[in-house]
């Protein structure tokens, strides 16, 4: 990759002029203003009107409200002016935000960050940039990061390069770490010819940070930077080519750049490669694959490629091998795609094949098929293959990868040995984002809560911004142990903060966290709450805690919200019949299984699956296809002897259906996780821990005995689940029965 260690302009060139008497506004406060609680029973109905509106972007509506609340002496909250602003920005309707803001500087309230930010972005988005700069220069002298990045923002929209440049060279100044808003928004600044030199230097701040990796904006940014900026195909192509992710616009981008640039052979070769690498209908891919045949592009290794793509995203491996095998010229890209496909579908005996012959061909490997191998690996929890490959990129150099020990840290603690994936990290000699990310989510993925926590500020001190994921693993951090002011506190951080506005996985975050430790009222009031209208991910979660807690009516209420937005979603249908029927309300159980049969929804198979010996082995309730499976319940016979010796008694609440109390006991000891931890003890070494892996939530029944069965067995038990990690040791649990 292209380094640049050139100097950013004297910032003497970069001074912008100062805002005129006429444009400049008063300065503003940054400090919250006092709580003021109101008691009158009008107020709340009328803010979640206010709110409902403002979501549905119905301004109008919502300033005749307004205007109904001041009859009443009734004043609209920060909050609730924050989402009419945010409504505005999403209808780019200026004359609206302009009156909101009227009614703000009416209502005489101290404006706080979120509310100034949000009208800087509305002036900036409305192309009204001296608005948009006259509130940014009234702040408080200290500015907080999304502010510098709504300028810089706004500058480079309004084509304003040196604006935007001269602002990001004051945010450094004043000590801020730019975000991937910032680098986007100042490397298209300067893809002007003038500020090319200046992009190099930007260039090399970003791959230092990890952004480059993680942001899809700031690939497409640096793609221009180099095509159109300074006209150089081969470096845009390379940072194409290395970009970890990439989705239509980043294809479009590239095609668009080739063909404006004078090379339309190159733009045709993307076209094809594009069209077949991203189609997962095998049908359609042929169809495109046999138009290059006509146009004489079929020889061609990035059509080649492409086809094999194609059919690894369909599933096909062998027509992926025979299109690997048939290439005239096979190149690193191609065996990687191979590889990876293999990879993905979990056959790693033929991907390590794979990479002997790369040896052969005297073709290196490179951190891309080892990272393919290891997320491969991570994906069913097969650690001693993950450990294999641990010590394949070792022996070719690769230790001191950020990619692969990125991928390294993921692959371990998806695996359950959080232990390793920490070593891993610590030897690392330079920690990106992702790495702090990876080992963060671990922690909290594991439930320790305490120690993800203390990553994040380890991660803080050493000067390296979260990112949205970040955030994503400490919110769910605190969620896994009901850590809620501790949750409150960095939801509402991560915008005052590091100007990170909440995603719906950060809503989901704290639906979760409110509605497992039993605030279920409070949970709904949050989601209503919302400056947007919550997805199924968002109502699933919440329906998933009215199961935990037996609530009947909001489940309801739950499902009703997940069906309008797809009603064909079988999970939604299982957990409402599953919470009918754990309040004993059997009869509606068991219409919501027809109305499912009637819709020819399938409930996916629960099963649970383990590595040993190189192999991973799979099982379904009530298994009985293994090799094994006489000497596995024998053993499981024996098992559950010895655990109810020492106090083990079946909890058949867990057994959701209308049977008898005998015959429900002993389907709960055919559930697929105690079938998998009897085939562990007959075929583990007794000082390893017993590693289980698990597609749905370890039902309460299967994780109490596990408990017995690690006091019985003298072993550990790591269960990896939907949710999370759960380490039974001597009779307890690491998640302390909160899950």
């Amino acid at each position: 990759m292209i380094t640049a260690t050139l100097p950013l302009p004297s910032p003497a060139k970069l001074i912008h002029p100062p805002p005129t008497a006429a444009t400049a506004l008063p300065r503003q406060s940054l400090s919250p203003p006092p709580a003021k609680f109101h008691t009158s029973p009008d107020f709340e109905p009328l803010k979640a009107l206010l709110i409902r509106q403002a979501n549905m972007c119905h301004i109008n509506q919502a300033l005749a409200t307004i205007d109904l609340m001041a009859q009443h002496h009734l004043t609209p909250d920060l909050t609730t002016y924050s989402v009419l602003l945010k409504s505005c920005i999403r209808s780019r309707n200026l004359r609206l935000g302009q009156l909101v803001h009227s009614k703000l500087i009416e209502s005489e309230t101290p404006l706080d960050a979120v509310v100034l930010n949000s009208l800087i972005t509305l002036y900036s988005k409305c192309n009204d940039w001296v608005t948009a700069k006259s509130i940014f220069e009234g702040m408080d002298e200290k500015k907080y990061l999304v502010s510098w990045s709504a300028m810089i923002s706004c500058f480079a929209h309004n084509g304003m390069e040196s604006q935007s440049v001269a602002t990001f060279a004051d945010m450094l100044r004043f000590g801020e770490c730019p975000n991937e808003f910032c680098f986007a928004a100042v490397i298209q600044a300067c893809c002007r010819s003038d500020y090319a030199r200046t992009g190099l230097v930007i260039f090399g701040f970003v791959m230092k940070t990890g952004y480059f990796e993680s942001d899809l904006c700031v690939g497409c940014a640096l793609i221009d930077l180099f095509a159109k900026g300074r006209g150089d195909l081969g470096s845009a192509k390379k940072v194409f080519d290395e970009m970890p992710e990439r989705n239509s616009v980043t294809w479009t981008l590239m095609i668009t750049r080739f063909a404006q640039l004078g090379c339309p052979e190159d733009a045709i070769d993307l076209f094809v490669e594009m069209a077949c690498g991203n189609l997962s209908n095998c049908k359609v891919g042929e169809q495109v694959y046999n138009h290059a045949v006509k146009l004489g592009l079929a020889s061609d290794s990035c059509v080649g490629n492409s086809l094999i793509s194609m059919y690894a995203r369909c599933g096909s491996i062998e027509d992926a091998r025979k299109a690997f095998e048939i290439l005239f010229e096979k190149n690193l890209v191609s065996y990687n795609t191979i590889v990876d496909c293999y990879a993905k579908n979990l056959d790693s005996d033929k991907a390590f094949e794979l990479i002997n012959q790369i040896g052969d061909t005297g073709i290196a490997v490179d951190a891309f098929t080892f990272a393919s191998l290891l997320s491969g690996a991570a994906s069913v929890g097969a650690v001693g293959k993950g450990e294999e490959i641990h010590g394949r990129l070792l022996k070719s150099g690769f230790e001191s990868n950020k990619c692969t020990s990125n991928a390294l840290i993921s692959m371990y603690s998806r695996c359950g040995n959080i232990e390793a994936a920490l070593k891993v990290f610590s030897e690392m000699k330079d920690r990106n984002v992702i790495s702090w990310t990876s080992m963060i989510t671990g922690f909290a993925k594991h439930g320790f809560a305490e120690r993800a926590l203390e990553m994040f500020s380890q991660m803080l001190k050493a000067g390296i911004k979260p990112n949205e994921v970040t955030y994503i693993a400490v919110l769910s951090a605190c969620s896994h142990v009901g850590l809620i002011s501790e949750g409150w506190k960095h939801f509402n951080l991560m915008y005052k903060e590091h100007g990170i506005s909440p995603r719906m996985e950060h809503y989901a975050c704290m639906v979760d966290l409110l509605g497992r430790s039993g605030f279920l009222e409070k949970a709904v009031d949050f989601i209503n709450s919302m400056p947007f209208t919550a997805d199924t991910l968002v109502w699933r979660t919440l329906l998933g805690a009215c199961r935990v807690h037996g609530s009947t009516e909001l489940g309801k209420h739950a499902a009703k919200k997940i069906l309008e937005q797809e009603p064909n979603d079988p999970a939604a249908y299982v957990l409402l019949s599953n919470l009918y029927a754990s309040t004993g309300k059997w009869e509606d159980s068991v219409e919501i299984r027809k109305s499912m049969k009637r819709r020819n929804l399938i409930k996916e198979a629960g099963c649970s699956w383990i590595e040993a010996e190189n192999r991973v082995h799979k099982f379904h309730v009530g298994d009985t296809s293994h090799r094994q499976a006489r000497e596995i319940f024998e053993e499981l016979d024996q098992l559950v002897s010895k655990i109810k010796e020492i106090g083990y008694v079946p909890d058949t609440d867990f057994f959701l259906h209308d049977v008898e109390e005998e015959q429900k006991e002993k389907y709960l000891f055919q559930h697929s996780e105690k079938i998998a931890v009897a085939f562990g003890l007959i075929s583990t070494s007794k000082p390893k821990p017993i590693r289980i892996f698990k597609n749905m939530r370890v039902c309460g029944d299967c994780h109490s005995a596990m408990k017995f069965i690690s006091t019985a067995t003298g072993r550990e038990i790591v269960v990896r689940d939907s949710n999370r990690f759960h380490h039974f040791k001597d009779g307890s649990c690491s998640c302390n029965d909160y899950w």
